[in-house]
């Protein structure tokens, strides 16, 4: 899956307002579910009320993140442990069996579900952004938060704590370290050291961030892709996130799995993102573009990137939704003037003579 990196959606001078960010139901629900599995019953009674409302608000909406703020802030002033939610993260299921169910199965590489997290990661806090680049032969993934209150920055680091956890076990072991945002005294680094399963450096103020070496990014994930119903859904909580939704983008990470499943149609598209089909072309036209480019666009990034994996000719033709072998030949003998058995051969080649 190819999408767009974008960075995080706030930078100084132009912030959204606190109380308009929230965070869903299922991370509410996740955090609580881990302090209660690290901290002490009688604290977690202490906070009951506010867990109760937050819970009954989560029925039917999402929550404001002030009052996700307010839950830590109180459990930090009663443990008085900088540590509080990284010790409650440590407790949580990252195994690869468990990641398998969710959105990040729809990955290709490792690298994608990088890209996968960075886009969807929104949907879970809006008071986390992340954002992945590069800095020497690293790749980095950046990890932002929305303000600087003592709770704010303790989620960040938690989320850290779980965005490592969940690369190891997306089976990406070359974590170079974890750069964290503050410097603490010198027993809250050893006991940073001590619980993060990687190297763990301090900075200055600023975004936290994940050195990852690039040696197995681009290998395939293999894993059985998981339902376009599952990216859909992430889709349309984006749509509602967004005051202006990328109708193309959105499209784009829904036409590789359609198109494994040779149901490449405009309708079934606008089914998954749940609006019309007039409302659908109309708003991808807007963005400039037609939804038979898009298939075609998806297609195409795709052939290249299965050619380069090994798979067999007839392999790719039915992973893009083509009937027939022979419609991929002439697709691939247009877009790059060449069969799709000598772009292989010629990219093989120039890879070895760059090596």
């Amino acid at each position: 899956m190819t999408m767009p990196i974008h960075p995080p959606s706030w930078s100084q001078g132009n912030q959204v307002s606190a109380t308009a960010r929230s965070v869903s139901p299922e991370h509410l629900m996740t955090t609580v579910k881990a302090l209660k599995l690290a901290l002490p019953s009688a604290l977690m009674e202490s906070v009951s009320g506010q867990v109760t409302h937050l819970q009954r608000q989560s029925a039917y909406q999402r929550i404001a993140l002030t009052e996700m703020d307010e839950l830590v802030t109180d459990l930090l002033h009663a443990v008085g442990d900088p540590l509080l939610l990284v010790r409650a993260y440590a407790g949580l299921n990252y195994q690869a069996g468990f990641l398998r169910k969710t959105y990040l199965a729809s990955a290709f590489t490792r690298r994608d579900a990088l890209v996968l997290l960075c886009r969807y990661f929104k949907v879970n806090n809006e008071g986390v952004a992340l954002a992945l680049g590069g800095e020497g032969d690293a790749c980095v993934l950046s990890v932002a938060a929305a303000g600087c209150s003592a709770a704010a920055c303790l989620q960040r680091d938690a989320i850290v704590y779980g965005l490592t956890r969940t690369l190891l076990s997306l089976g990406i072991k070359e974590i170079q370290h974890v750069r964290l945002a503050y410097t603490p005294d010198a027993q809250v680094q050893q006991d940073h050291r001590t619980l993060f399963p990687v190297k763990v450096l301090f900075a200055g103020p600023g975004q936290a961030q994940i050195h990852i070496g690039q040696g197995s990014l681009d290998l395939p994930l293999g894993w059985p892709s998981c339902s376009v119903e599952q990216i859909a859904r992430r889709e349309r909580h984006l749509m509602r996130l967004n005051p202006e939704p990328e109708w193309c983008d959105s499209v784009m990470a829904l036409l590789p799995l359609l198109c494994r499943q040779g149901d490449v149609d405009i309708d079934q598209c606008a089914a998954l993102l749940a609006v019309s089909r007039r409302t659908l072309q109309r708003n991808v036209q807007r963005e400039g573009a037609a939804f038979r480019g898009l298939i075609e666009r998806a297609r195409k990034q795709q052939a290249q990137r299965y050619l380069l994996q090994g798979y067999s000719l007839d392999a790719v033709a039915a992973l893009l939704g083509y009937r027939q072998s022979a419609q991929f030949y002439r697709a691939f003998r247009q877009w790059f003037g060449c069969s799709p058995t000598h772009y292989r051969s010629a990219q093989l080649s120039q890879s070895a003579i760059n090596s």
